[in-house]
């Protein structure tokens, strides 16, 4: 396939906290352990990337939808989420309906705390490959 990256490149950045309050609602936990197979931590690992070849890389991924869902007056978008691998474990970038970040960054999700158990830390550059 000509075009299709076969991996991202990032670098690793501290995002604004929002990842983890979003994974943390029951109805996208419930939805995303359904659709990907795991319940996703509560929170994202963000990554630094160029926009460009974000977005060559993720039209080569498949797309799951997350449907929106409302909570009181409040109104949740849906998730795109696009399953990927990072050092052979399962994620996904996920791209909200409503979100502060553009394609230079992306956010992921796994069953395991990434930052953790790949002992990242801010700066340190990471691939995201196929799945």
């Amino acid at each position: 396939m000509r075009g299709v990256k076969t991996a991202l490149h990032g670098i690793v950045s501290t995002g604004v906290g929002d990842g983890a309050f979003f994974m943390s609602l029951e109805p996208y936990m419930l939805s995303m352990e359904k659709k990907l197979g795991y319940a996703p931590f509560k929170g994202t690992l963000n990554l630094k990337v160029d926009k460009q070849q974000a977005k060559k890389f993720i039209s080569s991924l498949d797309l799951i939808k997350i449907g929106g869902f409302k909570k009181g007056i409040k109104q949740f978008g849906k998730v795109y989420c696009y399953p990927c691998m990072i050092n052979q474990i399962k994620c996904a970038i996920i791209i909200p309906e409503f979100t502060r970040y553009g394609l230079d960054i992306v956010e992921v999700i796994s069953e395991f705390n990434l930052r953790e158990i790949l002992n990242l830390k801010d700066g340190d550059r990471i691939k995201i490959e196929l799945l």
